[in-house]
Parts: structure tokens; sequence; C-alpha cells
């Protein structure tokens, strides 16, 4: 039951859903990715992303300086089957896809978050 309930309070605030999202369609994501995805301080990003890694729906690993975030490997793929068809109904995601798409492809030229200074 603390399951559910930890993976419900972490999917249930807009930014930590659209930022899993993100996940769903990327390999990976950095602090910085996220943050100008979601146009939050990295603090308020790590605070986030932390509330998604204790229910078990993230994994992260440090690098340097910065923190990169990817799917969790125990995440059921009924849950995400679920997640995609639920919120797929609103349309949000389209445009998001597109905007984490950009900020990606733009990090990476530019070796990730390495030239940014936060």
């Amino acid at each position: 039951m603390e399951s559910i309930l930890s993976i419900s309070k972490a999917l249930g605030e807009k930014n930590r859903l659209r930022a899993f999202l993100a996940l769903m369609d990327t390999e990976e994501l950095c602090v910085c990715d996220v943050g100008d995805f979601l146009g939050l301080a990295p603090a308020t990003v790590s605070r986030h992303m932390s509330i998604l890694h204790r229910a078990g729906l993230i994994e992260s690993e440090k690098r340097g300086r910065w923190v990169y975030y990817r799917m969790g490997t125990a995440v059921d793929p009924r849950l995400l089957e679920w997640i995609r068809h639920s919120v797929g109904k609103d349309g949000f995601p389209v445009q998001d896809r597109a905007k984490i798409n950009e900020i990606v492809r733009l990090h990476r030229e530019h070796d990730n978050c390495e030239g940014k200074r936060g």
C-alpha cells in the first residue's frame, strides 16, 4: 500500500508528472535539461526528482557537478502504459515532447550541461 501512495504522490504534481513523461521518451536527462524544460531552478528540480526517485520511478547518477536521471528499471511496464494512455488524451505531452527534444538536442550540441553555470 505504501508503494502506491508514494507513486501517487510523486506523479500527483504537474511538474513531476511532466518530468517523468519526458524521461519516458528519452534515455536520460540532466538536471539542467529538466530545469530548462520546466523553467525551474536546479534546486527545485532536484527536490522534485528526489520525490520521483524515492517512489522508485527514476534512477539517478551523479557525474561531476551534474546529476543525470533515467527511468527506473523496476517500474512496472503496465504503469507506463496506463500513464501514456491517460495523459495522451490531454494533448499536452505533444508540446512537451517537442520542447524536451529541442532542449536535449541543444544541450548535447554544447556538451550537455558543462557550458552552463548554475
